[in-house]
């Protein structure tokens, strides 16, 4: 029997953070995350019994319908959660020419390919309780030539945290970017003046986040 996915939402918009930032995607985005970030923009995909039970084909005619883009990105919620991701990404793979997962990296990475790039974002300690179960696998992310890590950084201490796991954890300074945090231009607009600093002085990349500046804080984009 195919494997039938819990899907939060499909649709076409720009891709608005990390390394593909401004590039047209097709979004799936499934349910289901234990991760419980206070921040979190996405709440609405906790739930892994939420959204719509659909197999593959359906998603892809439906993503499809939408339109033609280069990207596809499956998010969540937490895709490595799903038992059944494997599949859905070869099959991704089978139909973009580029695929990226975005993640919380709470599990090793499930795939390899020259295609799929993963978009992994472990968790600061003011973020969520379980922040330290996003760094276990990082190790084996590190190993993973087409991953990068995305860490979301927000008022202090978190960039003296970031940059201190960072160390501890021995991430490549090539493939790391720090994102503001906020749910508000303002807010995002405000931690990025601070991030900015923060790279100019370590080397390191910041990611946009293109999609609040042009739609704000909703679904769909």
């Amino acid at each position: 029997m195919d494997p039938i996915y819990h899907v939060s939402e499909l649709f076409l918009s720009l891709q608005g953070e990390g390394p593909s930032a401004g590039t047209p995607a097709h979004f799936v985005r499934l349910q289901g995350c234990g991760v419980g970030c206070h921040w979190c923009d996405t709440k609405y995909s906790w739930d892994s019994g939420g959204g719509r039970a659909l197999a593959a084909e359906c998603i892809w005619a439906e993503a499809l319908a939408l339109g033609t883009a280069p990207l596809l990105v499956v998010t969540g919620g937490e895709p490595l959660e799903h038992d059944a991701l494997v599949p859905l990404l070869e099959q991704g793979l089978g139909r973009w020419s580029r695929v990226e997962v975005e993640t919380s990296g709470n599990a090793p990475p499930p795939l390899s390919h020259p295609r799929l790039f993963y978009n992994v974002s472990p968790k600061l300690p003011s973020a969520t309780p379980r922040w330290a179960d996003t760094w276990r696998a990082a190790p084996a992310w590190a190993a993973e030539p087409n991953a990068t890590f995305k860490i979301v950084v927000g008022d202090p201490p978190d960039p003296e945290d970031a940059m201190r796991l960072i160390a501890e954890h021995g991430l490549p300074a090539g493939r790391i970017m720090l994102m503001p945090e906020g749910l508000t231009d303002e807010r995002v607009r405000a931690h990025a003046i601070e991030l900015a600093e923060l790279c100019r002085r370590t080397g390191l990349r910041m990611s946009p986040r293109l999609h609040l500046w042009l739609w704000g804080a909703k679904r769909g984009v």
